[in-house]
């Protein structure tokens, strides 16, 4: 029995030491990466922007001038800026905005900067008019020269450019009936009927969210605001109303 017992003794004590050597060692921790912050979609980089002050012309091109600024915007520069933090994959938002404010891209001068949306929005890729997909029946379409030279008051913008574009809106009227129609997020502009005479295309333009929610740098109350889209256009002396696309990817 001594013997036997021996034995036992012996293996368990065999068994517990080739564990110990020959088990594989802990791999040491590695300390877990900072993730990668997530890439914010448009709805949330506008609205971080509610509440910022509005100025009047706050972007430009001049010595102490700036192209890019977030603290405070008029209705164009709070698109420009939020396109510009939306695809800044790799590229600061500084050097994004050169292309999505000039044409050609990255060509920065006040002269080659995008003064008109509806321009804007035909030449580069980031936008694209959607108002006849959202309203194939009740769009309208409206032809304008931009910054035609006038007899007497000359151009709107002081610059050797003219072009003319074709855009399409919808009376504010029928805006409540396509409301079901308009995608979750969009670009929104407002124009009025005249202003084709002088050479203008939108008086003002901001983003749509959820078909309800207007955000947009707003003159009357002095800031960016989030209000009601139909309570908006209606108390409002807008004639009509251009949507376009935000595109996430081109």
């Amino acid at each position: 029995m001594g013997k036997k017992i021996l034995i036992i003794i012996l293996g368990i004590v065999l068994l517990i030491a080739g564990y110990f050597l020959f088990s594989p060692e802990k791999e040491e921790e590695i300390p877990k990466e900072e993730k990668a912050e997530e890439k914010k979609t448009l709805e949330e980089i506008v609205k971080e922007f509610i509440g910022v002050p509005y100025e009047r012309g706050p972007l430009g091109e001049e010595d102490g001038e700036t192209l890019y600024r977030t603290d405070a915007f008029d209705c164009t520069t709070l698109v420009l800026v939020s396109v510009s933090k939306l695809h800044s994959n790799g590229l600061p938002p500084e050097e994004m905005i050169k292309k999505v404010n000039y044409y050609p891209p990255g060509e920065v001068s006040y002269e080659t900067r995008l003064h008109f949306s509806t321009y804007r929005n035909e030449v580069l890729d980031f936008f694209e008019d959607i108002t006849k997909d959202i309203a194939p029946e009740k769009h309208k379409e409206r032809r304008v020269l931009l910054n035609k030279e006038r007899p007497e008051e000359g151009r709107l913008i002081d610059i050797d450019w003219e072009e003319e574009v074709v855009f399409h809106y919808i009376n504010v009227e029928d805006v409540p009936d396509i409301v079901s129609e308009i995608p979750q997020t969009t670009g929104v502009a407002f124009l009025m009927y005249g202003d084709e005479e002088i050479g203008l295309d939108i008086r003002h333009e901001g983003f749509l969210f959820n078909g309800e929610e207007l955000v947009h740098a707003s003159l009357a109350t002095e800031q960016v605001v989030k209000e009601d889209f139909l309570e908006f256009i209606e108390n409002s002396d807008y004639d009509g109303v251009n949507f376009f696309e935000i595109k996430d990817s081109f």
